[in-house]
């Protein structure tokens, strides 16, 4: 199975396993027939109920379907039912979670790229006895899966637009191995600029020393690590040695990802 490396700042190479295209067709067939499911008991629901109108189809049924991998990627973050079952899901190139918007962009490109989409688009060409219909129906079916052939890391067009991958859920190095940190703040400040100046080797010592406080409790290493830093760096606070570790690694990422 091919192996997608992401090169990061963050001193470590991850690596993925890449979700090959039969375990991408078997999950959009489980999720195809998920939708198809609800689709019809929802219909039979509504025909016994006596609600027959277009409002009510669209309401109960077109929407949810519709809404089906957006909602369902973004609570399961970057899963689908189908996904789920067959150990594949979407991240981001920084191998983190996908955003809000990167999830919004993926499924708005569902609709050029569904294979239902394509098939009804050749259906209604092949009408036409025109060659030229024949060609581009031959073309707009087969240009999506050209795309996740010639990729680097197998993606489909939403995935290109959104800069986002799928992969096996059995990564061999996480983001969690790097001195990545997701900052959830819209209204983040940083602290200490100063910390652009460290190589990722000695935010790694940071990040190593951090997990061992956690695993331990002993503090002793953070101590004289903080201390060296804030000589090097010429900072002055008053903040515990272990939280003035965590506001570095913090501050580095936010100074980092929004250069």
């Amino acid at each position: 199975m091919p192996i997608i490396k992401i090169p990061t700042v963050f001193n470590i190479d991850l690596e993925f396993e890449a979700a090959d295209l039969g375990r991408r067709g078997v999950a959009y067939l489980i999720d195809l027939l998920i939708r198809g499911a609800y689709l019809w008991l929802m219909s039979f629901f509504l025909s016994k109920a006596g609600l027959n109108s277009n409002m009510a189809g669209i309401l109960l049924i077109g929407l949810p379907v519709s809404f089906y991998y957006l909602i369902s990627e973004l609570l399961m973050k970057g899963q689908s039912l189908g996904k789920r079952v067959m150990d594949i899901k979407v991240v981001s190139l920084m191998g983190n979670v996908p955003s809000l918007s990167q999830i919004l962009l993926r499924w708005m490109f569902r609709l050029v790229e569904s294979p239902i989409f394509t098939l009804i688009f050749i259906f209604s060409l092949m009408e036409d006895q025109d060659a030229w219909a024949a060609l581009l129906s031959l073309v707009f079916g087969v240009l999506p899966l050209i795309v996740v052939l010639r990729s680097p890391y197998n993606q489909r067009l939403g995935d290109l637009a959104a800069g986002t991958i799928l992969v096996r859920t059995r990564e061999r190095h996480t983001i969690e191995d790097t001195i990545f940190r997701e900052i959830h703040q819209a209204d983040y400040t940083p602290q200490f600029s100063q910390i652009l100046r460290l190589s990722d080797r000695d935010l790694s010592k940071i990040k190593s020393v951090l997990d061992s406080v956690s695993r331990s409790g002993d503090t002793s290493m953070a101590e004289r690590i903080a201390l060296r830093i804030k000589e090097v760096l010429h900072i002055e606070t008053d903040m515990d040695d272990v939280q003035f570790l965590e506001t570095l690694l913090n501050d580095y990422n936010y100074l980092v990802t929004r250069r």
